[in-house]
């Protein structure tokens, strides 16, 4: 029976660049996510309906970092998202299967991750605009 890894959340910012050039980077700390390694040419994205997207995922030698391209902006076209929201991803594979990124928005320590950056994002803006 295979094992499967839930250990990597990491949170995710609509932008203008990144529907523009359809192409998301991931944080440096998903390097160390067991279900994901260089060989791994795709990712499926997976909303909180369970809605599946195929993209593809690439790593970035040089920024040292993977990326999804060739999927992100029809999952956020899909999903009526707008400039500014924000997706909490929950990393899941067993490095045999195509690796899951499912929205996590049950988990305490998604719901922690979006908090903490919530705060330091309105710490940091003197406007008092919403986010």
């Amino acid at each position: 029976m295979s094992s499967f890894s839930f250990d990597y959340c990491f949170l995710a910012e609509v932008t203008a660049s990144n529907l523009n050039e359809d192409k998301l980077y991931l944080p440096v700390g998903a390097t160390s996510s067991t279900p994901l390694h260089k060989q791994c040419q795709e990712t499926i994205l997976v909303n909180k309906e369970g809605n599946l997207w195929n993209v593809s995922l690439r790593f970035s030698e040089s920024g040292g970092k993977y990326y999804i391209t060739r999927g992100w902006r029809k999952f956020c076209l899909d999903n009526r998202c707008e400039i500014g929201d924000l997706f909490v991803f929950n990393v899941v594979g067993d490095e045999k299967t195509t690796p899951l990124m499912c929205v996590c928005t049950e988990r305490k320590e998604c719901s922690e991750i979006l908090s903490k950056y919530l705060s330091r994002k309105s710490g940091e803006s003197s406007l008092g605009g919403d986010l």
